[in-house]
């Protein structure tokens, strides 16, 4: 069984590497539809995580007169709002990305893994220029640069990573019932809450921060805040970061074995 589980591994990392042009071509063409036909066009890629902090700015230290206290309120809220957003889509988007693309299934010659592949990498390029925007607000607002923000090259590839292998997994599912895509839809919300995003992770102590600390999206939140904002390195919370690359280990070997199970039968189930 060890071997046949590598042997599926192997040949779907051959996949990978030999369709990576494919997957590029396909990236590239689901940003360009995305937003082909719009007013702002690729601006909206800003706009909208843009607005989602500037709503969420007011309403919580404009309307409910809290705030952060150490650092302005509003530049606290960028990395986890603009971290969050793109986790959301790889979740509700990317997740359901096989059922979206069913005319690709049909063809006999399309490399399937690349359907969450290319779906994941058009919303990371777009995340790309995201990031691009929150470097630009953080020095208009003073806060030069330091070597801490050399950690997104940590953070990033984490956070792609993870993106890659929940979109993977939830595609598979999502091919076989409709009625988990609204269950991802509930559960996407839930996660919202239940992450660091609109509150900080050191509000919680004992049980509920060590069960808070269980979400791989907390650690990715407070790894981008960390870089911009707490200026701490992540080997200074080894166990943290030990945990997040169990999870993916352990999640990364489900996702072969389910995709593995389930992909034979995209086609028949389309």
């Amino acid at each position: 069984m060890v071997a046949k589980f590598f042997s599926v591994t192997h040949g779907l990392m051959r996949q990978t590497w030999d369709n990576r042009a494919i997957t590029w071509e396909f990236a590239r063409r689901t940003l360009h539809k995305k937003y082909k036909g719009t007013a702002l066009g690729m601006l909206w890629i800003l706009a909208l995580p843009m607005a989602y902090v500037l709503v969420f700015w007011f309403a919580i230290e404009i309307g409910l007169r809290m705030d952060r206290g150490d650092y302005p309120f509003v530049l606290w809220l960028i990395p986890g709002i603009f971290l969050w957003r793109t986790i959301s889509e790889c979740l509700s988007q990317a997740g359901n990305s096989v059922r979206k693309n069913r005319g690709l299934v049909t063809k006999v010659s399309f490399p399937l893994i690349a359907i969450p592949q290319f779906s994941v990498l058009s919303l990371f390029v777009a995340h790309m220029g995201v990031m691009l925007l929150a470097f630009a607000i953080f020095i208009a607002a003073g806060y030069t640069p330091t070597i801490y923000w050399l950690q997104f090259f940590y953070y990033i590839p984490a956070a792609f990573i993870f993106c890659l292998i929940a979109a993977t997994f939830l595609s598979a599912l999502t091919a076989f019932s409709k009625d988990l895509v609204q269950f991802i839809r509930v559960m996407t919300q839930t996660l919202f809450w239940f992450s660091p995003i609109l509150w900080p992770a050191s509000n919680l102590e004992g049980t509920l921060g060590v069960i808070m600390r269980l979400n791989p999206i907390a650690y990715l939140v407070e790894g981008y805040r960390a870089c911009m904002l707490y200026n701490t390195w992540f080997w200074q919370d080894p166990g943290w970061a030990l945990y997040f690359w169990a999870f993916i280990m352990i999640s990364g070997v489900v996702t072969i074995y389910v995709w593995n199970r389930m992909s034979r039968n995209f086609a028949d189930v389309m």
